[in-house]
């Protein structure tokens, strides 16, 4: 049974190698071929390096060499298959695998728990990917493996990920889970099974995968949004559809998770999420700028050759930070020349409103804008009901800052919302009486709606503050500009303050106008008092707060964008 496959087909690799819509593909090798592996030894993974998550906080210093190594593996393994006659990718490959098989742990610190003896066989997401990679690269490249190598294969996959996988009926609480998470590890343990141990994916074994999928399509809303953020679509859908595509291969058609409707809508999200060039919505651990992967949105397009829109290979991606085999694998078998060489449009006039989600997308030929209501207890959540986005000129303007650096901190309950990005304060939503919106599924926008080209909600209940009843806020909107409008209804003596966050350089040109570059707000000085201040949100980059302080009494706001 051929699970992977053009995969399979030395043909393929040929064209892979010499047709010019793969040189994209190709060059992206060679550069990571250059950076991660060409005269570079395998760097140790050091246990001070490791337990660094646990005393500073830190995980980005073991990080880059854990993922240096599936960078260098995967790119070996690819440029084997392409250029099968260079003995040096082929040694290159077997080294790295050699190195990951002693690893004493494929866990990442920030997943691994406590520091427990010997604790070096639990599954986390990149555990998972770690075992399905190999999977991938034993299945197509058997023939070429030393004995060796493609024994520690065997042995290391059944010992870190199938007999802890299989020794319980559930794993654990991403077997049940709503997030990325139980895409990307049950997926990819499954599918490491129907590659490498076929006899074990038996009837109940296939239902057991089937409730961890039914649970991971239940946290998308029926509108199709992904709450986590776009890279988390890229993740955790990229890694459902590849789990799909192979267990409808191996059921010969019997489970087809491609016919269900809500599938289908979920497959149109990333079209929607380009605000202005590559500026897109980051809601939530999301990014700023937005590139699609090249092989999924190829593959979904042809399963929905209606639905599907994909742009131009400008905005696409083969490969990421942390070296996802399977994804950088199928931008390679996935790619449709024909849809290579006929895109989409860029990113036309369009709007999409998500009623259960409570977000509202739009494109005008001036701007892009995306709002939203939801609640501050999501998905990989940010305490940011009744935010927005503002557009123009391929960047954001009037910035979601976005996913900030992660930590151990960055991800703990007593601290995550001290961090800017995490916070409300670092969002576009009003400050009253000093009071941020706090965490909780109750802190939420009620009343949501669009209706007549006004996108209205009230967002009080997000706030903890003495007084305070309602917050009206609503956005209308012209082919040119955005307005906010914001009416308060509050009996408290505290002082209200509206945020609007950048990180362009804001200049107050006159009373009742603020310049952002090309982008200009409009507000009256008679009813607040503008100021900007600013913070580092990084070492290389300066968060600037235009804040608007309303005169005593005064119950209404009002600013224009465009």
């Amino acid at each position: 049974m051929n699970l992977l496959g053009k995969a399979m087909d030395k043909n393929f690799w040929k064209e892979v190698r010499e047709k010019d819509c793969y040189k994209k593909y190709r060059d992206e090798l060679f550069y990571l071929w250059k950076n991660e592996c060409e005269d570079k030894d395998t760097m140790a993974l050091k246990y001070s390096d490791f337990k660094l998550y646990w005393v500073t906080g830190d995980r980005g210093v073991y990080e880059r060499t854990y993922f240096s190594r599936r960078k260098a593996m995967d790119c070996a393994a690819l440029l084997s298959l392409i250029y099968p006659e260079e003995e040096k990718y082929l040694i290159k490959l077997m080294d790295v695998i050699y190195a990951i098989c002693d690893e004493y742990t494929w866990c990442l610190p920030a997943h691994q728990g406590q520091l427990e003896p010997n604790n070096n066989v639990k599954i986390d997401l990149f555990a998972s990917e770690t075992g399905f990679a190999l999977s991938e690269i034993y299945t197509m490249l058997e023939d070429r493996l030393e004995p060796l190598i493609k024994n520690r294969i065997l042995a290391e996959t059944e010992r870190r990920i199938v007999k802890p996988f299989t020794a319980v009926d559930n794993y654990g609480w991403w077997e049940r889970g709503t997030n990325n998470w139980t895409a990307v590890c049950e997926g990819s343990v499954g599918c490491m099974l129907m590659l490498l141990y076929p006899d074990k994916v038996d009837e109940a074994m296939q239902e057991r995968f089937a409730k961890s999928m039914e649970c991971y399509l239940s946290g998308f809303t029926e509108d199709g949004m992904c709450l986590e953020g776009c890279g988390y679509w890229h993740y955790g859908f990229g890694f459902f559809t590849v789990y799909a595509d192979m267990i409808r291969r191996f059921t010969d058609g019997k489970t087809d998770y491609f016919k269900r409707d809500k599938v289908r809508t979920i497959a149109t999200f990333i079209q929607k999420m380009y605000l202005s060039g590559r500026s897109s919505v980051s809601f939530a651990d999301g990014g700023r700028t937005l590139s699609y992967h090249l092989g999924l949105l190829h593959y979904l397009k042809n399963e929905y050759p209606d639905d599907v829109l994909v742009y131009d290979s400008k905005y696409s991606y083969n490969y990421d930070g942390c070296g996802r085999f399977c994804l950088q694998l199928r931008s390679a078998i996935w790619m449709d020349e024909e849809i290579f060489n006929n895109p989409a449009p860029d990113n036309k006039s369009a709007e999409y409103y998500a009623p259960e989600s409570e977000w509202l997308i739009k494109r005008t030929s001036a701007y892009g804008f995306a709002g939203k209501g939801g609640n501050n207890a999501e998905h990989h959540n940010h305490n940011d009901v009744g935010t927005f986005i503002f557009a123009k000129n391929g960047r954001q303007v009037i910035m979601d800052l976005g996913s900030g650096r992660y930590s151990r901190q960055y991800f703990a309950a007593d601290t995550r919302y001290t961090i800017l990005e995490c916070s409300s304060r670092g969002h576009n939503v009003p400050i009253v009486d000093g009071v941020n919106q706090f965490t909780s599924k109750d802190a939420k926008a009620t009343a949501t709606k669009y209706e007549n080209g006004v996108f209205s909600m009230n967002i009080a209940t997000a706030y903890k503050c003495d007084g305070l009843e309602a917050i009206n806020r609503k956005f209308s909107f012209t082919e040119e500009s955005v307005t906010l409008s914001d009416s308060f209804t509050y009996n408290g003596n505290g002082k209200i303050t509206e945020r609007l966050v950048t990180l362009l350089v804001p200049e107050i040109t006159e009373p009742g106008t603020v310049k952002i570059e090309d982008v200009t707000v409009k507000y009256n000085p008679e009813k607040c008092v503008c100021t900007i201040d600013s913070e580092p949100k990084n070492e290389r980059e300066t968060c600037y707060f235009i804040d608007f302080a309303l005169n005593k009494d005064e119950k209404e706001f009002s600013v224009e964008i465009s």
